[in-house]
């Protein structure tokens, strides 16, 4: 009985062991690498489901398709109590102020609730403008959009190519001057000049 406890402890030492090793590992990939290859939160192959429809926008009229159709899109979901969510916001405006005038960018918000008062359409409304965010946002309170990404995460980054497609994905807090900051930026521009 001894010996099984002793060899299950040494077991548990390198199941530990090799965690701290992967997650290290990991975590000098960085998110984004990490989520586009593993096809963690939804970073997939081919575009995801229909996700405008079903959506309450609190700062424009609704989206369409067709106002999307052919554009770079970048896709945050977040919700306003989330403490990372609240400090990707400025690299959100930063990155909404860049592309402001571009016509082959767009920027969306997806406020997708995780506790109660986060679903009430006036805390939302409240929280934009008190936020500052200038790109459209809406709620996503049935999770449709959040389904449609295969999404699990606050806050996470799409970036979709001009055929709907998922091409890049940032799961956790993005800021302004980073790696992460950058490598999104070149995917922007590296899509922004795809043609078909």
């Amino acid at each position: 009985m001894n010996q099984m406890r002793k060899g299950s402890g040494m077991n548990q030492v390198r199941w530990v062991t090799a965690a701290l090793a992967l997650a290290a590992l990991l975590e000098a990939s960085g998110p984004a690498r990490l989520a586009a290859a593993s096809g963690v939160g939804g970073a997939r192959a081919g575009a995801p489901r229909p996700w405008l429809e079903g959506l309450a926008w609190v700062n424009t009229r609704p989206l369409t398709r067709a106002d999307l159709a052919g554009k770079v899109v970048v896709v945050e979901f977040w919700t306003f109590d989330c403490i990372n969510c609240r400090r990707t916001v400025p690299a959100m405006k930063r990155l909404e102020q860049e592309y402001r005038g571009a016509s082959d960018v767009a920027i969306v918000g997806i406020h997708t609730p995780e506790l109660e008062h986060e679903r009430d359409a006036g805390n939302v409304r409240r929280a934009v403008e008190r936020l500052g965010l200038g790109y459209p946002v809406a709620r996503d309170n049935e999770l449709r959009a959040w389904h449609a990404f295969d999404n699990r995460y606050w806050p996470a980054l799409y970036v979709l190519d001009r055929n709907d497609r998922v091409r890049s994905t940032h799961v956790g807090e993005l800021h302004v001057g980073t790696p992460a900051w950058s490598e999104l930026h070149r995917t922007i521009e590296r899509l922004r000049t795809e043609r078909g």
